[in-house]
């Protein structure tokens, strides 16, 4: 979860928005009316509501885009989120308590939260260097031998196409 949501009032422009985000580095806002949280302020919604419009950035307001800002508690699962997400179609969940925004869980997120232990045991279980064998069209069962050998000098001098070689990890 991030704690440090991007806040924009419902009265500011798509081009206040857009450089909030730019300057944040974020893809969403939150929308607010004093404290309370009104909606959310996205990318996707810069793309299918405001570039429709055909209008500068400066003469369309925020509250004119805004989209749902789905919510979840501070103690519900990682799963839940997910699902909440997938049904919904969506990329962030404000967390909130009560009508405290608390801050957002987005699917960048779950991602490192679902592939951290993976990632983890991928990068602990070879501890040992891969063995590589490079396999030659040329030479008998695809195997470095006299052949490719024979290939190399062959080549040296100019006298055949060179071997098609890959390499192959065990």
């Amino acid at each position: 979860m991030s704690t440090n949501v991007p806040r924009l009032k419902s009265s500011d422009t798509i081009l206040d928005a857009a450089t909030v985000m730019n300057r944040e580095k974020t893809s969403g806002a939150a929308v607010v009316e004093g404290e309370k949280v009104v909606g959310l302020i996205t990318e996707r919604a810069l793309l299918w509501k405001f570039l429709p419009l055909n209008k500068r950035p400066d003469e369309v307001t925020v509250a004119e885009l805004l989209v749902p800002f789905f919510r979840i508690g501070p103690d519900e699962s990682t799963k839940n989120a997910a699902k909440m997400m997938v049904q919904n179609g969506i990329t962030r969940l404000g967390v909130f308590e009560d009508e405290k925004l608390l801050g957002w869980v987005t699917l960048t997120d779950l991602a490192r939260q679902v592939s951290r232990p993976h990632l983890l045991r991928a990068l602990t279980a070879h501890d040992e260097p891969e063995q590589k064998q490079i396999l030659c069209p040329n030479c008998p069962q695809g195997t470095i031998g006299k052949d490719h050998e024979q290939a190399e000098s062959d080549l040296e001098v100019g006298m055949s196409e060179p071997p098609l070689l890959s390499v192959v990890a065990r």
